[in-house]
């Protein structure tokens, strides 16, 4: 995840951000099971921005 790649910012950091608990916020990442507004959410603790789409092979992106 995104998290590997942010300077500093623990998964801790991002639970307390999110009102989960530490285990909480792991056992997710686990899963890998987030809303996408979970994820913007954590993409805005990481300063980052979340972006979906699918991708075709012709380049074109829904």
């Amino acid at each position: 995840m995104a998290i590997a790649y942010s300077d500093g910012v623990t998964k801790k950091d991002i639970a307390e951000k999110m009102n989960v608990t530490p285990s909480a916020f792991g056992q997710r990442l686990k899963t890998g099971k987030f809303t996408k507004e979970e994820l913007e959410k954590i993409a805005s603790i990481l300063d980052a921005e979340y972006i979906s789409y699918f991708k075709f092979k012709d380049g074109k992106k829904i």
